[in-house]
């Protein structure tokens, strides 16, 4: 899903110096109408140590500036991924852990019939069965501003 059409601007934030970066996770602030978020998203499967340790990071800004946490696409399911190496693994279940005890408002923008296996990760899940057209877009980000104003 584009991060373009779905919230109104974004700015995407680089790794950190303890993992580094890696270009299939983006992270950052985005805006939903009036509504701060702070999101993650997934530009490929990731699976090393800078993708699971920037998630881990978007989800404590979320925490620390009390904005909701919006997962989107396939970092909706990044908590079903399996790392391959130990490093990644590591950050994986710092990441599992930041994300299960994180007071900050979780949501799921998920693409079709993901969603259903979101439920008990999520505080919200968003999504629709067509979200590749332009249509379908616009109904999840309408349910997004519509979610995001109900948690405020």
């Amino acid at each position: 899903m584009e991060l373009d059409t779905l919230f109104d601007r974004h700015i995407a934030l680089a790794g950190d110096r303890l993992h580094g970066e890696d270009a299939s996770l983006l992270g950052g602030v985005a805006w939903v109408g009036e509504f701060r978020c702070v999101f993650i998203a997934c530009q490929g499967p990731p699976t090393t140590a800078a993708a699971y340790g920037k998630a881990a990071r978007m989800v404590r800004l979320a925490e620390q500036t009390g904005a909701p946490c919006v997962l989107v696409g396939s970092a909706a399911t990044l908590h079903l991924a399996s790392p391959h190496d130990a490093r990644s693994s590591a950050a994986f279940d710092l990441y599992l852990t930041t994300l299960a005890t994180a007071r900050a408002v979780r949501v799921a923008v998920a693409d079709g019939v993901a969603g259903d296996r979101l439920e008990d990760t999520f505080d919200a899940v968003v999504g629709g069965p067509d979200t590749d057209d332009a249509t379908g877009v616009a109904a999840v980000r309408s349910k997004l501003a519509t979610t995001l104003a109900e948690m405020a």
